[in-house]
């Protein structure tokens, strides 16, 4: 396992470890409880007991509304990115389908007619690569090769995929921002392995040649890409080539930390007081009771359920990911 999937993995795994445990909590712990509340008991429907649990029900809300939009924004963008390379998609040279055979890429290399040169890696579900003319008149058979090798590297990490998600997190865990320290190293640590897949097979210096021809792309609207030529990255790779020295991956910073020390503080304090506010202080002692008990043990196991099942399909993605596509194919 490389070091972005593991970036990857750390983040996914605490982001889903949270997730399951917060909403697993409002709703056994507070939405029944609060849906159980008998007409009759005014005491406990006075405001200052239901507004811890309408401020965990807004924090939640908050939470899932910006993942959705994050989400909505970014597989419309990527549609629209698909549609404008299709559209702009003419017949690949002889020396391009050549790159293309050698590399494994069949059927996933689109080039686009453009004079700007660029190279990146789109598509969310199934990850094809979009060169354009302009870039290609620009390089040689071996660095060439060694952009393609790049992009290969993203092509079979799924890593449009892997960029969608971190963004989804960093913003559903907006009381976390430490959690972004995460996404930035994944980033990072992605574009370097790319850069040493491309190395393995072609050596460093048409590697260096291609990204001193290349610009970032696409720039027209943010969608979730791996550019061949990020700028955030690029001063960084450009070095590590010529000097040999790995750059150092993001640090989560003090104030970040205390921010997510205090966002997870302020969190864990709301749901407490809600559970405290719907029943009393024995109602802690009674969900914890449970919890331990094989009845609850079990419901936290169905709760891991649907992260079991996403991992599948993203291993199905993964394997479909590494085998060429019909050309022309739209799946």
């Amino acid at each position: 396992m490389d070091s972005p999937t593991r970036n990857f993995l750390a983040l996914v795994s605490v982001c889903a470890l949270l997730g399951a445990w917060a909403l697993w909590g409002f709703f056994a712990y507070v939405l029944i409880p609060l849906l159980g509340i008998d007409g009759g008991a005014d005491a406990r429907l006075a405001a200052a007991c239901l507004l811890p649990a309408v401020t965990l029900a807004a924090l939640l809300a908050v939470s899932v509304g910006l993942a959705v939009r994050t989400l909505r924004r970014q597989m419309s963008a990527s549609r629209r990115l698909s549609r404008r390379i299709r559209a702009a998609e003419i017949a690949p040279s002889v020396e391009l389908r050549a790159a293309v055979t050698l590399t494994g890429l069949e059927g996933r290399v689109a080039l686009v007619d453009s004079e700007e040169p660029f190279s990146f890696v789109y598509g969310v579900l199934v990850p094809r690569v979009a060169i354009s003319r302009g870039f290609l008149g620009s390089l040689n058979a071996e660095e060439l090769r060694a952009a393609l090798e790049h992009e290969r590297y993203h092509v079979r990490n799924l890593d449009p995929l892997r960029a969608l998600t971190g963004k989804v997190l960093s913003e559903a865990f907006f009381l976390l921002p430490a959690l972004e320290v995460l996404s930035a190293r994944y980033q990072l640590a992605r574009e370097l392995a790319a850069d040493r897949r491309a190395e393995q097979v072609c050596g460093d210096r048409p590697l260096l040649g291609a990204l001193l021809k290349a610009l970032e792309g696409p720039k027209e609207e943010p969608v979730v890409s791996a550019s061949l030529a990020q700028a955030c990255h690029l001063d960084a790779r450009i070095s590590r080539l010529e000097s040999g020295r790995m750059p150092a991956l993001a640090v989560a910073s003090p104030s970040s930390l205390a921010w997510s020390v205090l966002g997870a503080s302020t969190f864990l304090l709301v749901f407490l007081s809600a559970v405290i506010g719907l029943g009393d202080t024995s109602a802690l002692a009674r969900a914890a009771a449970y919890e331990i008990s094989a009845t609850g043990i079990f419901l936290d196991a169905l709760c891991a359920m649907p992260i079991v099942l996403v991992a599948f399909a993203y291993r199905r993605l993964a394997r479909r990911a590494g085998k060429p596509l019909p050309q022309g194919s739209l799946l």
